[in-house]
């Protein structure tokens, strides 16, 4: 039997050819070009190994583990069961702060833990991805980080059009800050609930566009609310958000907006947004008297602008605004004054004043809370600020609710970014927004005739608008590639893989990986460890033994008994001990940083080693610190042990290396280094070796580069 012959034709009438314009086609794959790269560069750190990054993340995949198992055991409604063993919300875990515990759902990102689960088993089990959880959420992290580059461009675009969009896309695949925070294994708040973020400011923003009917008005703000409202869940960081949408309904009345449609579209935001933050209970329904109450006041004073602006006459509104905001501000003092809101925490406390830091070492303490250097705003952002503050220029000109937006975002990011390093997140979203559309602006002006045309040619020029967009992202695209500075952010190793070092030595350390394994393996199920509690979470969830504290720093007493029991004597430190673990079983775990001059031979056939002050030995001071002790006691003006350290403290004795200025002075000398030079030169020298004294050795870890993990036994508590 013959087949019928068709006629190309008769197929060319039913198969039409798609029209896709030069313009949407040029865009779309710059907009690849941005998610790729997002995604290359965030995936670099898999070079060493496919590790969770830094030390939170691990007690985050702990808790979306403890979802996922109950999830599949018993099903999604766990979170209706009475029972504490597999409810989230009413889990209190023990394996952390012993003795007492930890109110996990009171005291963690409930919404990051729920999102890694959920799409998990959405993954898992609908789309049938044979993967790990595991390595699911050392995954989760680098797509929501690329992710943010189509939301970014959404938000810009909506403010300053296409061109500033696409411009802001490229920024973000390659800022340092979001690559540093955002990175492979970097399963913590900041990727997934910025992306949440700014998703939400752009649908808030549509919001105010004329072709937005009133239907469309209502979903869109109760998407922007429930957006933010679970980013909030997931990250403490985006109340600043709250605020600065807070700030934005404040300075509504003096813009030419329709403050009937900003107040309406605003109660049903701030609705949408502190039901779904107040739903966990953390940070539960006390945001509402925190970020959310600034939220409440900029609405207020939308309402009290709109009845002033019908109550004065056009030419008199600036000024009875004015005076209108002024006593505002000084009821909002009062109110203050009275003590009727609680108290900030002294977190955000130290962000809104830096000052404040100085109150509380252990805040101090921390990396990601010190203050942000000048430097580190240039070479995170380079040329960029140049072109943000050119953007921040044209948006002041434009005086609308989008530039309104935009100039807040970016003057208070700057402000609260310089407070906490950790918080240069929100000026690279700020930047990525600003330089875009400066850059925008500027290749608008370069490109724009200056002189009278023919009809002729302006239809030619109109016929090529993909050519601005084409310069500006090849001009971006050329700084991004100079801005060197990115590169190290690209290339750094996860935390475990050197160790917690506080520096990179440019390879793997893997003594922490040995130890976990060791105490996983080796020591008994109710051991407590004892460890700084930069290491608690790897402790419980690799170790998969009790931990004495850990990163969330609940009780900030007992990591100031920690840091007092390691400078203690021993028979200070049978006390403390005693007191904190009572009659378990319980090790102690140091890590010491130092380099081995592994070439030179001298005093007694013995190769010296050179103090590093990567690992505890570089937290002595910390140590003192935080407990309130003399920190001029145990570590000299160029951060160095004392001798009083190494010889009368139970950390100098478990640090492996036999110290005195003589010998050090000597071996410098041979060494040929300045006697003046601040450097420790010791023997590498175990001194709790035998059961005869407080502790004993039980472990310690290779020593192949430049740190060591050892663990000791306590012997006697009594």
């Amino acid at each position: 039997m013959k087949l019928p012959k068709i006629k190309i034709s008769a197929l060319k009438q039913v198969v039409t050819k798609p029209k896709v314009k030069r313009r949407t086609l040029l865009i779309s794959l710059i907009l690849i070009v941005s998610f790729s790269s997002a995604l290359i560069i965030r995936m670099a750190p898999a070079n060493y190994g496919f590790y969770l990054n830094e030390f939170d993340p691990y007690f985050d995949y702990y808790a979306t583990n403890f979802i996922v198992n109950n999830a599949e055991k018993y099903g999604l409604g766990v979170v209706l069961s009475d029972n504490p063993n597999i409810n989230y919300f009413l889990w209190h875990d023990y394996m952390t702060w012993y003795p007492e515990g930890r109110d996990v759902a009171a005291t963690s990102q409930g919404g990051l833990h729920f999102a890694g689960a959920i799409l998990f088993l959405l993954f898992k089990d609908f789309f049938g991805i044979n993967i790990s959880l595991y390595d699911f959420l050392v995954l989760f992290p680098v797509f929501f980080g690329a992710l943010t580059v189509f939301a970014i461009f959404l938000l810009t675009r909506r403010i300053a059009g296409t061109t500033a969009g696409l411009l802001a896309s490229l920024i973000v695949a390659f800022s340092p800050p979001l690559i540093q925070r955002g990175n492979l294994g970097w399963f913590k708040s900041e990727p997934f609930a910025l992306f949440l973020t700014v998703l939400s400011a752009y649908f808030f923003l549509t919001i105010f566009s004329p072709k937005v009917k009133k239907a469309g008005l209502v979903w869109r703000a109760i998407a922007s609310g429930i957006l933010l409202g679970y980013a909030s869940a997931s990250w403490g960081g985006v109340q600043y958000f709250n605020g600065v949408m807070g700030l934005v309904f404040l300075i509504a009345p003096f813009l030419d907006v329709d403050l009937k449609r900003v107040i309406y579209s605003g109660s049903i935001f701030i609705a949408s947004d502190l039901i779904v933050a107040s739903a966990f209970p953390r940070p539960g329904p006390g945001i509402i008297l925190s970020s959310g109450l600034v939220l409440l006041a900029g609405l207020a004073f939308a309402m009290m602008g709109l009845y002033v602006k019908s109550v004065t006459e056009p030419k008199n509104h600036r000024k009875a605004l004015i005076i209108s905001l002024v006593a505002f501000a000084l009821l909002g003092l009062f109110v203050v004054s009275t003590g009727l809101i609680p108290s900030i925490s002294g977190r955000y406390l130290t962000a809104i004043f830096p000052f404040q830091r100085t109150a509380d070492p252990l805040v101090e303490s921390v990396a990601e809370h010190q203050t942000s250097a000048g430097v580190y705003f240039f070479t995170s952002f380079w040329i960029l600020i140049f072109l943000g503050v050119f953007g921040a220029f044209m948006m002041l000109k434009k005086k609308t609710i989008f530039s309104a937006y935009a100039l807040i975002l970016g003057i208070t990011s700057l402000y609260v970014a310089s407070s906490f390093s950790r918080l240069m997140v929100y000026a690279s979203i700020a930047f990525s927004i600003l330089a875009g559309i400066g850059f925008s602006e500027l290749s608008f002006s370069l490109l724009k005739p200056v002189a009278p045309i023919t009809k002729r040619k302006i239809k030619a020029y109109a016929l090529r608008p993909e050519v601005k967009v084409f310069s500006a992202i090849f001009i971006i695209a050329l700084l991004a590639s100079a801005n060197y500075y990115w590169l190290p952010q690209y290339d750094a190793p996860v935390s475990i893989v050197i160790s917690g070092l506080q520096y990179d030595p440019g390879f793997a350390v893997p003594d922490w990986l040995e130890a976990l394994t060791w105490i996983r393996e080796n020591t008994p199920e109710n051991a407590v460890i004892i460890a700084w509690w930069d290491y608690g979470y790897w402790i419980t969830v690799m170790g998969n033994r009790t931990s004495l504290a850990d990163n969330a720093t609940i009780n900030s007493t007992r990591i100031q008994e920690i840091g007092r029991l390691f400078l203690s004597n021993e028979t200070e430190a049978k006390g403390i001990i005693k007191e904190l673990v009572g009659d378990r079983p319980a090790y102690i775990a140091v890590l010491f940083s130092a380099t081995r001059y592994q070439n030179l031979v001298l005093i007694g056939g013995i190769s010296p080693y050179l103090l590093n002050l990567g690992g505890d030995e570089g937290k002595i001071n910390w140590f003192a610190a935080i407990p309130r002790l003399n920190v001029s006691q145990f570590v000299d003006d160029n951060g160095l042990p004392t001798e009083y350290f190494w010889n009368s403290t139970i950390l100098g004795k478990m640090f492996p290396m036999d110290y005195d200025k003589t010998s050090s002075d000597n071996y410098k000398t041979q060494l040929g280094i300045p006697a003046n030079f601040p450097a420790q030169i010791g023997n590498y020298t175990i001194k709790y070796q035998d059961s005869g004294s407080l502790l004993k050795l039980s472990f310690a870890s290779s020593f192949n580069s430049y740190a060591q993990v050892l663990i000791y036994q306590v012997i006697e508590q009594s």
